[in-house]
């Protein structure tokens, strides 16, 4: 998911760029000014295991002195852009869906412990070959008005991601059962009756896929939201993206587009069924519109209703973190998490053809003063690998111990044994006053090292249109992303995979070597996970000896809420997570 404009484009996708808001595949907003941060929970290697059938069983455990009742208040800057499952793929859209929609696997937060866990199936599903794979739905599955949650509601749901007018999902199912980048030459969706073969429901409690090449990972994949039930005499079509056909545990009572929206129970739903969401208040109410410094005064102050209020994506700037900080009452009502997403500078490889030369650049890089800019800690951990933490398949590495502050003496040798000594470097930024100081720094630091820098301003609004673009002309430029599923093989083949290089696309390093293209496939191949995810940490490292990126940060997601809420922390998506809040 890039980190893009809705935060998760690919992917859970993403992050500001300076005043440039993100969405997410799951976006984080800018912080701008001095560098106190409140304290953060450290960043230790996670995994995610795939649960057993026995795991997929609701309820889902009790969260320690949850309590039923009350009315959440969620404040958020800009109204959902899609509820729709078909059409969510942003952080924030998803964070709204999981209180809507169900999907055959999901997530269980127990704690520390994350598990991907049957949701709607009775388990993870079964595949004797990693192509074709099989799922049973779990009795008692209803809906918003109690008619029941069948297999061919989810074939209809997953079919629907296929019409061209529900555009801004993701599409790794419908290349997956097509066998096709370009899908819709196969499939164009159900609205004209046509029917997908490749899914297939025997009965109303069992559905079968036939993937065209194994995917291990396919489970992860099916507990996007995207791939929710959709009764088809309930499908509303472009009215379905402001009032979707409940699955989940709430359902929407009201929505007033880009002013507010309710909540309630689903009666329907049955916690019994469920392993992964509990639904402990009575309502959620939304109220969009407000900006950011005020969402955030307004959850500090905690007045009235905001005393239960909270907010799935907006972060406190670093302007607040020393009051936070200093004030033990809110900082014990802070949430300070690292997320799935991580920041880069792309090396565009195609101008930049000397390896030497690209070492140069993430030696003498002021990661330091760039970060110190947006926030400084509170903005984000520094990292110096392509995959997270959070991902399965990470290894903790350092390649070239560089500092953060760079090291312009380093870098000069570099470039003393390069093709070039004293190359021009074209350093593309965001047009807005945060990225304009980080271009001085950057430019800065890399004269000292020896290079001739040239820095392009872009208007915000087309920053992704030109970075994006494969015969780009520039050689440094900010860039982000973050998985869709907790695996590598939602990071590395979209943003190194050679074939994929495309206008609009995820290579934006341009980066193309035949021989980490070949290894992508032996991996994708593997039909066990373990083996995957160690071959994926090697490939990182074999990426990271030819430098298409200068890794910066895993983005942290800071927020506070009011005394009135307990359970509340970041979720897998990376905001604020939903189904363990409840009402004190």
């Amino acid at each position: 998911m890039s980190i893009s404009r809705n935060r998760s484009r690919s992917l859970l996708a993403l992050v500001v760029l300076g005043t440039l808001t993100v969405g997410t595949a799951c976006s984080t907003s800018s912080k701008k000014g001095g560098s106190a941060a409140p304290a953060a929970q450290a960043v230790a290697k996670q995994s995610v295991a795939i649960g057993t059938a026995a795991d997929s069983t609701g309820p889902d455990p009790a969260v320690p002195g949850a309590k039923s009742g009350g009315t959440v208040t969620v404040l958020q800057v800009s109204d959902f852009s899609h509820l729709d499952p078909a059409r969510v793929w942003s952080s924030t859209n998803q964070t709204a869906d999981l209180l809507l929609t169900r999907q055959l696997t999901s997530y269980q937060q127990v704690g520390s412990t994350t598990k991907l866990v049957g949701d709607l199936a009775t388990d993870t599903g079964s595949s004797p070959d990693g192509k074709t794979w099989t799922y049973h739905l779990k009795a008692g599955l209803k809906y918003e008005d109690g008619s029941p949650i069948t297999a061919q509601d989810l074939k209809y749901g997953i079919e629907r991601t296929f019409q061209k007018e529900l555009s801004g999902g993701p599409q790794y199912l419908q290349m997956w059962l097509t066998g096709k980048d370009d899908y819709s030459s196969v499939y164009s969706g159900p609205w004209g009756g046509q029917d997908l073969s490749s899914i297939q429901t025997p009965d109303a409690q069992t559905i079968v896929f036939h993937l065209a090449s194994v995917h291990e990972d396919f489970p992860f994949a099916l507990a996007m939201q995207s791939y929710s039930p959709v009764p088809k005499d309930k499908d509303t079509k472009a009215a379905f993206d402001q009032h979707p056909f409940s699955s989940g545990p709430y359902k929407i009572v009201s929505h007033d587009v880009d002013k507010g929206m309710v909540l309630a129970r689903n009666t329907y739903w049955d916690a019994t069924t469920d392993p992964v969401r509990h639904a402990y208040p009575d309502q959620w109410q939304f109220e969009f519109g407000a900006q950011e410094v005020d969402i955030n005064q307004r959850l500090m102050a905690a007045n009235g209703p905001d005393r239960t209020a909270m907010t799935f994506k907006v972060s406190i700037g670093a302007d607040l973190a020393s009051q936070v900080n200093s004030d033990p009452s809110l900082k014990a009502r802070l949430v300070n998490q690292v997320t799935p997403f991580s920041e880069f500078f792309n090396i565009n490889t195609r101008r930049i053809t000397d390896v030497k030369v690209r070492q140069a650049l993430l030696e003498a890089f002021p990661r330091q003063q760039v970060r110190q800019l947006f926030g400084g800690p509170i903005y984000g951990d520094y990292t110096n690998t392509i995959l997270s933490p959070v991902t399965n398949g990470y290894q903790d590495y350092n390649l070239y111990n560089a500092p953060a502050t760079g090291d312009p003496d380093k870098a000069k040798a570099l470039l003393a044994q390069s093709s070039n000594p004293h190359p021009t470097i074209v350093f593309a930024y965001s047009e807005d006053p945060t990225w304009q100081q980080a271009a001085v720094a950057v430019s800065q630091a890399l004269d000292k090292a020896g290079f001739n820098v040239v820095t392009k301003a872009i208007s915000a609004k087309n920053y992704y249109d030109e970075t994006q673009k494969v015969d780009n002309q520039f050689d440094v430029y900010w860039g982000g992303w973050g998985p869709d599923w907790p695996s590598a093989s939602s990071v590395i083949p979209p943003l190194f995979d050679g074939r994929q290089i495309t206008d609009g696309g995820g290579n934006n390093s341009l980066f193309d070597d035949t021989g980490v293209d070949t290894e992508i496939d032996r991996i994708q191949g593997l039909t066990d996970l373990g083996r995957q995810n160690t071959a994926w940490g090697a490939l990182d490292q074999k990426i990271m000896q030819s430098v298409p990126v200068i890794p910066w940060v895993d983005v942290r997601q800071v927020s506070l809420y009011g005394p009135g809420l307990g359970g509340v922390h970041t979720g897998f998506i990376g905001t604020c997570y939903p189904l363990d809040v409840y009402v004190k």
